[in-house]
């Protein structure tokens, strides 16, 4: 797909689609409604297009316009960044579906400077590159393949001042698109192909020849010599082997400056071990390494975009499978941290295999640690589908990373870090059980990773209802309506971005 900017008046280019925008309480577009005899005024007027709705219109303008068919796209209530990725991403899916071909994105913001030229370009290569994703990696039959590309987009802005600030948005936002797309096609991928050892060597690519991103794969020897007996515990029970991850951004260049540290849980397939699953869903399992994958995607991010941080990515990957050498209720397991853990659970294992990672982050000293996992089934009860909850020890950092997720359109919700509820992780054997009651689950998975965590600022986020959506997902995500969501690589770019300002 071709994208560039271009100054022309949306009622003079030529192309087969023409996108504009129609927000609640608007006046619609004067000029084109005037070319078109009033339709859009009478389309809204008469309830058949809803600017609060999650649909689009097709309009086929007869001449009227140089443009061969219009397309009108909801933009709410506010011509948010965020509302302007749906409406992009929900225009660019109507037209793959409808032939594709040559889309011009009429002025969907005003843009009145640098800044507001580069974030309105952001937020429209973000709606039509994640928009207009599709995972067809395994589909053999052509003729199945549901969408015509989109070959060329026009990016219509009305004057010349800001054309390379918006040049530059939409290079920003296609590369984080692409690391949010890396990471949907890795969580996406079925089990049987996205093994430890695919992830190892996802990592090892978005490192090479970047010339500032350093990789390294631990095996299970390596491991084993580390001490890492929570990861090491849960990684036993499959025939494929472990990798723990190590990607490093920049530290040579700010060998003084405290690295921000990233850890994302990547169980490539959770069967739950000998508590296993139920079968209602199993298959979904797959996605159990959204947490891992998305700290790859956001180094994909990193190897292209200038962000002038030292970063660091933790990965411990691995299968939670039932075997000869599977982990068991009532095993004890020793930590990289030295502490120990009684198992009382083998479906707990997330937290396990983040203990050893949070406790590796120690040895880089680092600014803060962000850790992202598909952890607990509890999460998805108290905040379903649309927000990742998370907890948070340092109040800056809980700020941060809340700003940063609103203007990425990724809403985050702080849970309570209960000290109460510490209690009931006690174990009468070892230093710790892996799971208190079933109440307030998500809460008591935090407050056992908090055991693991340094004196340094720490958030977890508990993507477990956000990472991956499915049909019974209500309303749809206009962006990822289904499969993986590549949840948080927006916000923790932005985070990063910010950073560094």
């Amino acid at each position: 797909m071709n994208v560039r900017v271009a100054v022309q008046d949306p009622l003079h280019i030529s192309c087969d689609w023409l996108l504009i925008g129609v927000g609640d309480g608007d006046d619609v577009p004067g000029a084109l409604d005037d070319v078109l005899g009033g339709l859009l005024r009478e389309l809204v007027d008469r309830g058949e297009f809803d600017p609060n709705g999650r649909d689009v219109t097709v309009i086929h303008p007869r001449g009227a316009l140089p443009a061969r068919r219009l397309i009108v796209a909801p933009m709410g209530r506010e011509r948010t960044a965020e509302a302007v990725r749906r409406a992009v991403a929900l225009g660019g899916r109507k037209i793959r579906r409808l032939g594709g071909g040559h889309l011009a994105i009429a002025p969907l913001q005003d843009v009145t400077d640098p800044a507001s030229a580069f974030a309105y370009a952001q937020a429209v290569a973000e709606g039509l590159f994640i928009g207009t994703y599709e995972f067809e990696a395994f589909r053999t039959n052509q003729d199945r393949r549901r969408n015509t590309p989109i070959t060329n987009v026009d990016l219509l802005i009305p004057g010349g001042d800001q054309v390379s600030s918006a040049e530059a948005g939409l290079g920003w936002g296609r590369t984080v698109a692409e690391g949010v797309n890396l990471t949907r096609t890795l969580v996406n991928e079925p089990a049987n192909v996205a093994t430890p050892g695919r992830l190892a060597s996802a990592a090892e690519e978005i490192a090479a020849g970047t010339g500032h991103i350093r990789c390294r794969v631990f095996g299970e020897k390596e491991v084993e010599q580390e001490g890492m007996g929570a990861f090491l515990g849960v990684a036993r029970g499959s025939d494929n082997p472990p990798a723990f991850i190590v990607l490093e951004h920049r530290l040579e260049e700010f060998p003084d400056t405290k690295p921000v540290v990233l850890v994302g849980k990547a169980i490539t397939f959770d069967s739950g071990g000998y508590n296993i699953k139920p079968s209602e869903g199993l298959w979904k399992m797959k996605s159990d390494m959204s947490g891992g994958a998305a700290v790859l995607g956001t180094f994909a991010a990193l190897a292209r975009l200038e962000v002038p941080l030292p970063v660091v990515g933790l990965v411990p990957a691995a299968e939670n499978l039932v075997s000869g050498h599977a982990y068991r209720p009532g095993d004890i397991l020793h930590s990289l941290s030295s502490q120990t853990i009684e198992i009382l659970n083998t479906d707990a294992e997330g937290r396990l295999i983040l203990a050893d990672a949070l406790a590796y982050a120690e040895r880089y000293a680092p600014r803060c640690v962000v850790d992202m996992a598909t952890l607990t089934g509890a999460m998805m009860v108290a905040l379903g589908y649309s927000l990742t909850g998370y907890f948070c020890n340092d109040d800056t950092l809980a700020a941060q990373l809340e700003a940063a997720a609103k203007r990425a359109g990724e809403p985050l919700w702080r849970m309570p870090l209960w000290d109460e509820y510490d209690a009931y992780l006690e174990s009468k054997v070892a230093d710790m059980c892996n799971v208190g009651i079933r109440w307030g689950g998500a809460i008591t998975a935090a407050l056992f990773l908090r055991r693991f965590v340094g004196s340094y600022p720490w958030a977890h986020l508990d993507i477990a209802g956000t990472a991956f959506a499915t049909t019974d997902r209500k309303p749809t995500p206009p962006l990822t309506p289904y499969g993986a969501t590549g949840v948080p690589v927006r916000t923790l770019v932005e985070w990063l971005r910010a950073l560094t300002e």
